[in-house]
């Protein structure tokens, strides 16, 4: 009995141990294969293969909401910028994965297919162009709100990329090319520039330039009739606003629900409007 109860007690520190720590992620240049690459090179395509500490589905908090996964990016402790996905409760419910994909750096003829959705990576090109000449040890942290209300990481890795003075053409071209794949053939995330395009064409006085100003990033759905898009603000962007041609909702993290605008914006000197007033 005694050697049982030990095994039963061992048993069950080993479950709340695996439970409460981040899963892995190991990285690779296939989207099929993990094959444990650390170090990168410009112009070479990452993804990340993430393993979770048991079945995702098990791990999340249901809500009758979009279930939505936030993967950071930073470096020496300063977040580079983020991707975030959304996928359709029911599909994740059903989900008995504890290891699926996500790309880093896509490759824009690879399909990643994962709950539904077709991801594509968009955000962390962009950021890679900035950095400079040489290595850069990169922390990848998975989050979602559906989890802890993203206090806490899902899985975590890093890897190091090495930038050079041609980088910056290579990342231009790949964030241009994931984006139309996405556009053709997945969804997720919108760049601001095909945001403000997007929206700008509607012309008029009744458009309005919103900035983000509140010092976080924040999530607009703009809303006419059933059609609805969503739009992720981080600090400092700024997104066109037609308000002759429908209204706007901001997710509400603590709610875990989409709020009405009611706010009558108003353009200040520089003909932009703060989203947050101070």
């Amino acid at each position: 009995m005694k050697i049982n109860l030990a095994s039963i007690v061992a048993i069950l520190l080993f479950v709340v141990a695996s439970n409460g720590q981040p899963g892995q992620v190991t990285f690779s240049k296939s989207s099929k294969a993990a094959d444990g690459t650390t170090s990168f090179n410009s112009g070479e395509y990452i993804f990340a293969h993430v393993k979770t500490s048991q079945p995702i589905a098990a791990a999340l908090a249901f809500n009758d909401r979009p279930v939505t996964f936030i993967v950071e990016f930073s470096s020496k402790g300063k977040l580079l910028d983020e991707e975030m996905y959304g996928f359709d409760e029911a599909k994740v419910k059903g989900a008995k994965d504890a290891s699926f994909v996500i790309p880093v750096i896509s490759d824009p003829a690879v399909d990643v297919p994962l709950w539904g959705k077709n991801l594509f990576a968009i955000r962390l090109p962009g950021a890679l162009a900035k950095l400079s000449v040489g290595s850069h040890e990169i922390d990848f942290d998975l989050k979602s709100y559906n989890y802890k209300d993203a206090a806490e990481s899902i899985s975590k890795g890093k890897f190091t990329v090495t930038i050079t003075a041609e980088s910056k053409p290579f990342y231009a071209k790949n964030e241009k090319d994931s984006y139309d794949s996405m556009t053709k053939r997945g969804v997720s995330t919108v760049t601001t520039s095909a945001r403000d395009y997007a929206m700008g064409v509607v012309g008029g006085k009744s458009v309005i330039t919103l900035v983000n100003n509140c010092g976080r990033s924040v999530w607009m759905r703009k809303a006419s009739g059933s059609d609805k898009t969503e739009y992720r603000l981080s600090p400092g962007q700024t997104m066109k606003y037609d308000r002759d041609g429908g209204y706007l909702e901001e997710w509400n993290f603590g709610t875990q629900k989409w709020n009405t605008v009611t706010k009558v914006w108003t353009a200040d000197a520089t003909g932009k409007a703060n989203i947050c007033v101070k």
